[in-house]
């Protein structure tokens, strides 16, 4: 029988592979979720509650392309992902920027955090949970809630239960697993409602420099219980 540990090393292996197969020979990311700037609901969120000043995760950062836009708007941003690869190509791609010390790329796992807790006022996980949410809600929200501070939120974008196109599956020890799963604010809450406030759920997108449309998306803010 397949452990936890199993299966969080499977998933680190798949997206190491997958992420070789992508950068292998190429300058340009073509993952169909890859914007080259900030996702526009995410910037306006931070505008309206006009928050200038906060140290953030991208969670599942991938190129790194979020994290960097984010340091650049003056932000302290740590971009963790599991895929050496992909933070190789995130790194490179931060090197000499003038804001190159706001932001820090990490190896790591939401499923085993080995972050230090408490420190983050922002975690944005775009397209992180979707993709692990059949190996383990329980320790991804667990890491979230240890990861943030008192008063910290999670900005949560998951695929969209009407979005039809990018529908694939992984298979582990004989098992189909949807990738990515998809989420409409009945899941959502049910989901997150036990851990979190869920301050609001909206229609959004995964804006994309690759694809037009781009993949519909549901955008929900979380914030900690007491």
């Amino acid at each position: 029988m397949s452990s936890l540990q199993d299966f969080i090393k499977w998933n680190e292996a798949k997206w190491e592979s997958k992420n070789q197969q992508m950068y292998q020979g190429k300058s340009d990311n073509r993952w169909p979720w890859f914007s080259e700037e900030l996702d526009p609901d995410i910037g306006d969120f931070l505008q309206v509650h006009n928050i200038h000043s906060a140290k953030m995760l991208d969670l599942g950062t991938c190129s790194g392309s979020q994290a960097i836009a984010l340091a650049k708007m003056g932000y302290q941003v740590v971009g963790s992902d599991i895929s050496g690869t992909a933070l190789a190509k995130a790194k490179n791609k931060a090197q000499n920027l003038p804001w190159q010390s706001q932001v820090e790329f990490v190896l790591d796992d939401i499923l085993d955090s080995r972050l230090a807790p408490g420190q983050f006022d922002f975690i944005l996980d775009r397209g992180c949970f979707h993709s692990v949410c059949c190996i383990s809600t329980k320790k991804y929200i667990a890491n979230l809630l240890k990861l943030l501070k008192p008063d910290g939120k999670v900005l949560l974008k998951t695929m969209s239960l009407q979005e039809t196109r990018f529908s694939d599956y992984d298979v582990f020890a004989g098992q189909k697993i949807p990738m990515p799963y998809r989420f409409d604010d009945e899941i959502l809450h049910n989901v997150f409602s036990e851990s979190f406030h869920i301050e609001k759920i909206t229609d959004s997108y995964f804006y994309s420099s690759v694809i037009k449309p781009p993949a519909r998306a549901k955008l929900a803010v979380l914030s900690k219980k007491a």
